[in-house]
């Protein structure tokens, strides 16, 4: 059967969020042929274009006599310059054109609406330096299409977004009736959605299309396109992230005229037996919901999949988006990313604040690192593209280690980047390997800094461990971005305060590089909502007819106001991230007093100096060699790594061994435990200890 797999309307515009990537490779190999499509990318390529925009502009112009804010006066007065310009912005931020860089430097070069006028003002060129011309570009003209997107939200469609579309009528529990009258609406962008869908039909003739809705701001474009797909003959199924958490439970009736099934959890499994169904092989659909009700037949094993395959996806057509000054939001909405995953599910799986409930989290299983690499291989080849982006919620310390074994072993050259948890696996030497094989950045919850808080949330660390795995990340060349929460049940002013001075911390020592303070939401799925009164708070029940309800409502009679901490929290860690304020006191962030933080002003410091020397290796630690090269002189041996030298003196029989040594631990070579050399060597070994010493801090590690 011929298969449409959709990306509806936003999720990010610098690489294809990678569902129907994964779920493609796995029908492929089925034999079901697969056409797979970016809707959003190629929504916001129609409305970044002379001719789209020239239609905005003209929509915007039809509507004056109602009145229009002063941004859409000044688009209309600088109309032949915004069209005249967008073709080559959208080239340039697609790598077509860097010879523009230049000239996008220049403030003239722009029609410069609120966002890019702003940061003009602020003078953000010195962000970048004087070699950064092209990432200053990359900048200013990123901010030049969030103005036009501003301009699109105030004028023709409220519910537009760069990476979201009509958010606000499925975020948190929400209600059918809005989403039904939206869908009864027609915007201009509406319009072109509904051209790309039948575009869509007549290119692929798709027997069944699935429609992936990883977030809030994807269910209103996929059911407006599951309604035309449908409409045209064609069987829908919608799957991903949204309908796993918030449509578990669905009850409305009038969903189903927009689309056909609903797949839970992993979609491949669900998939092919609706294609074998619709193929006359017999019912074996399982997880899976149609207007019938739920069908739930056992599903045969099947292995997950690691890898996408992304097919005939317009790879080249994606736009280096720079539009923030963090490292991590950075590499999120910048490069264009291969995904892998490590594991499915989460190895830890306690966190109370999770949904630990679902598939997705609660079922562990780890890939196979061989054909993993394959894949990987595979995906360079087919892309272009060495970095890699692990979308794991947790890549287990142990297949992290063997990710970069294999990737050394293999000489391969490639970059990448995931989430982790902060635990104490993440020694320095671990983090040295990861460095060498190529990881850029480490993301991971410290969530909120308090040993009671984290205790409470089964974390499985403290606040020491946290930040002992941040720093020897940071120590090896690896950012780190902590994601901070507030508002946990119980959480009380005073913890508040003193989690932020431990944050503060965190950069004043450079441990951390960037983070995000997220708010905490309860949701249906995770450890908290399945005992709320064991935290203490109050869930009162939802209002009848709710259509999706996964982020629930919650009373929290012992803990702080969480708006009380919602505007300091950002303004503070803005600050700290550019490195300015990190002396000031925490408390002057708040107009009203507040406790002082009970955590000494050395906590930090004191924690990651306790890291200490390098420990010793256990027999079967495999000891691996990362630098460079070898010189053997007349009375030295010369190691070089990067830019490094280290001169290592000795007796030529002590010499010889330690080269000896160094070429067998090379990665590529047969692994190397510590068991197999520590009793060769030829001379006085307490002699030798301190170069021993020097010789491991230069990059020969155990691991």
């Amino acid at each position: 059967m011929r298969v449409a797999l959709v990306l509806p309307p936003t999720t990010q515009l610098n690489t294809p969020y990678p569902s129907i990537s994964y779920l493609s490779r796995v029908l492929e190999e089925e034999g079901h042929p697969v056409h797979q499509a970016d809707l959003g990318l190629e929504l916001a390529l129609r409305l970044f274009s002379a001719e789209g925009l020239s239609a905005v502009l003209d929509t915007i112009e039809a509507q004056a006599e109602d009145g229009l804010p002063e941004p859409a006066w000044e688009a209309l007065a600088r109309r032949d310059a915004l069209v005249s310009t967008i073709d080559s912005v959208v080239s340039f931020l697609q790598g077509r054109d860097p010879g523009l860089a230049g000239r996008l430097c220049r403030p003239s070069a722009l029609p410069a609406g609120p966002r890019l006028r702003q940061a003009d003002k602020q003078d953000t060129a010195h962000h970048f330096g004087r070699m950064g011309q092209t990432d200053h570009a990359r900048y200013r003209a990123s901010l030049h299409l969030a103005d036009i997107a501003d301009l699109v939200t105030s004028t023709i469609d409220p519910g537009f977004g760069l990476a979201r579309y009509q958010h606000h009528l499925a975020a948190g529990p929400s209600m059918w009736a809005p989403i039904a009258a939206r869908l009864g609406q027609t915007t201009l962008l509406d319009g072109w959605l509904d051209s790309l869908a039948d575009a869509l039909l007549a290119d692929a003739r798709p027997d069944v299309v699935g429609l992936s809705v990883p977030f809030p701001g994807t269910l209103y474009g996929a059911l407006r396109l599951g309604r035309r797909f449908r409409n045209a003959g064609a069987m829908v199924i919608l799957g991903g992230g949204y309908p796993n958490t918030e449509l578990r439970g669905v009850n409305e009736s009038a969903l189903w005229t927009c689309i056909d099934a609903i797949t839970y959890d992993d979609g491949e499994g669900p998939m092919l037996a609706i294609l074998d169904h619709l193929s006359g092989l017999g019912d074996r659909r399982h997880r899976t919901r149609t207007a019938a009700g739920m069908h739930d037949a056992p599903p045969p094993p099947r292995a997950f999949n690691p890898a996408p395959d992304y097919g005939n996806l317009p790879l080249t057509s994606y736009l280096g988006i720079l539009d923030s000054l963090s490292p991590a939001h950075r590499l999120w909405s910048e490069a264009r990313w291969n995904k892998i995953t490590l594991a499915h599910g989460c190895y830890w799986k306690r966190c109370t604040f999770c949904d630990i409930q679902l598939d997705y989290i609660a079922r562990y299983e780890p890939a196979k690192i061989e054909p993993l690499l394959d894949h990987i291989e595979r995906l360079v080849e087919d892309t272009g593209v060495r970095g890699f982006h692990l979308v794991d919620e947790a890549a287990p310390p142990r297949l992290l280690r063997a990710l970069a074994l294999g990737i050394l072993e293999r000489e391969l050259s490639v970059v990448f980047w995931g989430n982790i948890r902060f635990e104490a696996a993440f020694t320095d030497e671990l983090c040295l390997l990861l460095a060498k094989a190529g990881m850029v950045m480490a993301t991971g919850g410290l969530e909120v800094a308090s040993d009671r808080l984290l205790k409470k949330m089964d974390k499985g660390v403290t606040v020491e461990q946290a930040a002992q795995a941040a720093a020897a990340l940071t120590a090896a060349g690896i950012q780190v971005h902590a994601y901070l929460m507030y508002g946990f049940p119980t959480q009380s002013v005073a913890e508040t305060i003193d989690s932020m001075e431990v944050v503060r911390q965190l950069f004043r020592e450079g441990t951390v590089q960037s983070a995000y303070w997220h708010r905490f939401v309860l949701t249906k799925h995770s450890g908290v909502a399945v005992d709320p009164h064991g935290l203490g708070i109050e869930v009162p029940p939802l209002p009848l007819g709710t259509f999706a309800a996964n982020d629930l409502p919650h009373h929290d009679p012992t803990g702080a106001d969480p708006d009380t901490f919602d505007g300091p929290l950002a303004t503070a860690l803005a600050a700290w991230m550019r490195g300015d304020h990190l002396d000031r006191p925490v408390g002057d962030w708040f107009e009203q007093p507040m406790p002082a933080p009970v955590s000494p002003p050395d906590r930090v410091r004191l924690a990651t100096d306790a890291r200490g020397a390098l420990r010793g290796w256990r027999p079967k630690t495999r000891v691996v060699w990362l630098g460079d090269g070898v010189l053997e002189a007349d009375d030295r041996v010369v190691l070089l790594v990067g830019g490094k030298r280290t001169e290592i003196f000795g007796p030529e029989p002590a010499r010889g061994w330690l080269a000896e040594v160094l070429q067998a631990a090379h990665p590529a070579n047969a692994p190397l435990l510590w068991q197999d050399i520590k009793g060769t060597f030829p001379s006085n070994w307490d002699r030798w200890a301190n170069q021993w010493q020097r010789v491991r801090a230069a990059g020969l590690i155990g691991v």
